[in-house]
């Protein structure tokens, strides 16, 4: 009897072997989803609104082994693309000492920044790395300079960022991400609040509960919604001396992706948040760069998407 049960004990775990050998070969024959752009984003990598990721991160969720994220150099935490840059970096997009002065008493204010962003459209990469041409080389930060999050107060890769200047448009559209945009003209930023003309969409719009009324509103939204005269989209063209508002509502979740056969969570390397922000555009430079000054009027935890099976 006591053979019988160790020969059984050899089989199980045999079996339990094997499964778990088909289950991570089946895991490396499922590549990350490529992010699809919806709407006016068709040339835009990394920024999604399609539904196939939904199926592939269900399916493979539970299955991604811990803690092997440290494992590649594009996940390092100093020097992969997550990363927060050094001064070094951000030398490229230096803020003119002119506009710094200009705006000194306005960044006095808690929770407001001032940011350049690169107008070298050409830099995003879909492979999330530094594009190898000689107008992108000097841009080596995330996103090469093109992508801002306000969330994270930096610079980020688009597929987490807030906002994103592409061909002259600012757009929007993260991963597990509702980005709602709207302009409010020229008016000073220093006298927004969250009861300004064209911010009540913004405060009394309600997060999704899942998977499906994500798809549904992402719709909605890259159609563009009209409340009380103010557009609200996902894009917007680059307008010099006006202000902007909008929602980033950044769910919580897992997004499983995958790098050389390195599976983990993109969502790990993200705060997310559900923000409300102002921006102003102050300066277009020589090179065709936009620096904007910000404001956050909003700054709370975000709900857990539900990803439907």
């Amino acid at each position: 009897e006591a053979k019988a049960m160790f020969y059984s004990r050899i089989l199980l775990i045999l079996f339990v072997v094997l499964l778990n050998g088909a289950v991570i070969a089946q895991i490396h024959m499922t590549p990350t989803p490529t992010p699809r752009p919806g709407s006016r984003q068709a040339n835009l990598p990394g920024v999604s609104a399609d539904s196939e990721k939904y199926d592939v991160l269900r399916s493979i969720e539970m299955m991604v082994p811990k803690n092997r994220a440290g494992a590649h150099p594009l996940l390092d935490p100093n020097k992969g693309i997550y990363r927060k840059p050094g001064k070094e970096e951000l030398k490229v997009l230096a803020v003119a000492e002119t506009l710094l002065a200009r705006h000194a008493e306005f960044l006095k204010k808690q929770n407001t920044g001032i940011v350049k962003l690169n107008a070298e459209s050409s830099c995003i990469s879909d492979a999330d790395v530094l594009v190898a041409s000689e107008a992108c080389s000097p841009f080596r930060i995330p996103g090469a300079g093109t992508s801002y999050s306000f969330r994270t107060e930096s610079y980020r890769i688009p597929r987490i960022a807030d906002l994103i200047l592409f061909d002259g448009v600012f757009r929007t559209g993260g991963v597990y991400q509702h980005v709602v945009l709207t302009e409010l003209g020229d008016i000073a930023i220093g006298d927004v609040t969250l009861e300004s003309n064209g911010l009540r969409y913004l405060v009394e719009l309600k997060p999704v509960r899942d998977s499906d009324e994500f798809l549904k509103f992402d719709k909605e939204i890259a159609k563009g919604i009209d409340v009380n005269g103010f557009p609200y989209r996902k894009g917007y063209p680059v307008s010099e001396n006006s202000t902007f508002a909008l929602r980033s509502i950044a769910y919580r979740g897992k997004f499983i992706r995958s790098i050389d056969g390195i599976q983990y969570d993109e969502l790990e390397f993200d705060r997310r948040r559900d923000v409300i922000v102002v921006f102003r555009v102050v300066e277009k430079d020589s090179a065709g760069n936009y620096t904007i000054v910000w404001k956050r009027l909003k700054d709370v935890e975000s709900p857990t998407l539900k990803v439907k099976k």
